[in-house]
């Protein structure tokens, strides 16, 4: 029987005076994952943002974004019977008038980092966090 399930990707960011940070967070164990985005499920009947919601809330404690914004071209991705659709987002978290002051990291993560755009796009080990990543890049330039 094959399994299709909905993954949600989502970059959060915010935009200061002079630059665009990017949040990257790795999961517990540490040496066993890589940096990345926010990437959780999508349960059974929630909408897209619902789960971008709970997922960044779970993992960095942030609660509403200043916009949200889909970047387009979900990923499909088979193993065997299981299948996965990944949803990008982006989650711009704060402005030069109100940056983020403090995460609250949920127990499964063991880093989070701000980085600007070319430390965070050399830290992505996936090729399609990569393109998102520049997408958003372009979207905010």
């Amino acid at each position: 029987m094959f399994s299709l399930e909905h993954r949600v990707r989502v970059f959060v960011f915010q935009v200061l005076d002079r630059s665009i940070e990017y949040l990257l967070l790795r999961q517990r164990p540490r040496e066993e994952w890589p940096l990345g985005p926010v990437v959780g499920f999508v349960t059974p009947g929630e909408q897209l943002e619902q789960a971008i919601r709970r997922q960044v809330h779970a993992e960095t404690g942030l609660r509403r974004p200043v916009q949200l914004i889909e970047l387009l071209a979900p990923q499909k991705e088979l193993f065997g019977d299981v299948g996965y659709v990944e949803w990008p987002f982006a989650w711009q978290a704060g402005t030069p008038s109100e940056p983020v002051a403090e995460l609250h990291p949920g127990p499964m993560v063991g880093e989070l980092l701000w980085l600007g755009f070319a430390a965070a796009y050399r830290q992505l080990e996936l090729p399609a966090d990569r393109d998102a990543l520049v997408r958003l890049q372009l979207a905010l330039q």
